[in-house]
């Protein structure tokens, strides 16, 4: 999956300030953030406690992010999407199985913890919402739909087979009553594809 990064730590520094910003101050506060948030719950993280635990300074945050829920879900992504990108499979079907796959196992015990949580908070917090849609659902659901179109599935019934799909994920994530295995996921995708 192709996400940008939205923590744009590999830009340089305003024009005429001919400095690069610190990535070892990046990496700091990604994980102080992420660290506070596996501890306290994403909706109390603050950008003081980040500047707090990280070491970088509170302006130095504020010219990279734009809130705590930004600086975590930065930490988050930075974590998780290396191992999530869409693996394009011999059809639909093995390519809709690698993605489902590929983030099962991406979700540790932990992550699941946190992404809960996330999605929880996002539930009253607008900041962390949108920073959820920003960088997680949307780069996500867009990466899927370009995966299926390489095999000549309309928009509309990607849309529509990503909604069933990760939707049941997601039920069964925030709602534990099952495990997620390897062989749901395989019946899942059978049932949808």
């Amino acid at each position: 999956m192709n996400i940008p990064d939205p923590s744009h730590a590999a830009k340089t520094s305003p024009a005429g300030s001919g400095r690069k910003r610190s990535q070892e101050a990046t990496r700091a506060a990604q994980a102080a953030a992420l660290q506070l948030a596996y501890d306290l719950g994403p909706e109390r993280v603050t950008m003081e406690a980040i500047a707090g635990h990280s070491g970088v300074a509170k302006t130095t945050l504020y010219r990279r992010w734009n809130s705590a829920a930004a600086v975590v879900m930065d930490a988050f992504l930075s974590e998780l999407t290396p191992q999530i990108a869409y693996r394009t499979g011999q059809d639909v079907r093995q390519t809709l199985v690698f993605a489902l796959e590929d983030l099962s196992a991406a979700l540790d015990a932990p992550r699941r913890k946190l992404l809960r949580h996330m999605i929880a908070a996002a539930q009253s917090c607008s900041v962390l919402e949108q920073a959820f849609w920003d960088r997680w659902i949307a780069p996500m659901r867009q990466a899927g739909k370009e995966a299926l179109e390489q095999f000549g599935v309309s928009p509309e019934a990607a849309e529509l087979t990503l909604d069933l799909l990760y939707g049941a994920f997601y039920y069964r994530m925030l709602i534990p009553y099952a495990p997620i295995t390897n062989t749901w996921i395989r019946e899942i995708v059978d049932q949808v594809s």
